[in-house]
């Protein structure tokens, strides 16, 4: 939502599509491209706690960074790189 801060959509969104609560966070670094789809997208280190919940957009899973890279829109591919 436009009158969000960054953290506080993070907060919101990981609540909405897993069910988990975020306890702490660090924003790690903005992150901007316009290879396939523009985006801006803010990184966040986070702490939470729940149980992972299904939400409309799909199931909640934990994989890998590995795993995690070769899904993701050309655009996406750096911010797991700077991760690893």
């Amino acid at each position: 939502m436009p009158w969000e801060t960054s953290e506080e959509a993070m907060k919101r969104e990981v609540s909405e599509e897993t069910g988990l609560a975020v306890k702490q966070s660090a924003q790690l670094f903005e992150y901007r491209n316009s290879a396939d789809v523009p985006v801006i997208l803010t990184v966040f280190a986070v702490e939470a706690e729940g149980e992972l919940k299904d939400s409309w957009e799909g199931s909640p899973i934990w994989l890998p960074f590995t795993d995690i890279r070769p899904r993701l829109l050309p655009s996406l591919k750096e911010i797991v790189d700077r991760l690893l």
